[in-house]
């Protein structure tokens, strides 16, 4: 077996022919479909990233934001509830007043009405106490 040199030169020739046409028209769109592939990847990444950063901002925006909202709920129903207990003091207030005034006017027809009775008394006492000693001495 000898080897032919002009065969070794064509085996040659062809396979840079052929390197060179697969990769001008093979591996280079092959490859540069991968790599926009890779970048349309990476670029979904980073957006999906990217919302999901944004999502989180929003959620706690939207913690704190209610947050802020039950602090002012509960402030409000404090500030309800101090201004029905100074109503309900104010009420009770007036009415022990009115009750003192009541209690007072009914110490004060006691006794009138006890001074009235020992009057009374007295003086039935005082006329049984006349007949009495008329009775007796008579």
């Amino acid at each position: 077996m000898t080897i032919q040199i002009s065969l070794v030169i064509w085996t040659i020739i062809g396979f840079v022919t052929l390197s060179f046409i697969l990769n001008k028209f093979l591996f280079k769109p092959l490859l540069k479909v991968m790599d926009e592939r890779n970048e349309k990847i990476e670029k979904a990444k980073s957006d999906r990233q990217a919302e999901l950063e944004r999502r989180e901002k929003t959620l706690k925006a939207l913690e704190i934001s209610n947050a802020a909202r039950q602090q002012e709920e509960l402030k409000a129903r404090q500030r309800e509830i101090e201004n029905e207990r100074k109503k309900t003091e104010t009420i009770l207030a007036d009415k022990k007043a009115e009750y003192d005034v009541e209690l007072e006017k009914i110490r004060q027809k006691y006794s009138t009405d006890t001074k009235a009775a020992e009057e009374n008394l007295s003086a039935s006492i005082d006329k049984l106490a006349q007949k009495y000693v008329k009775t007796q001495i008579l």
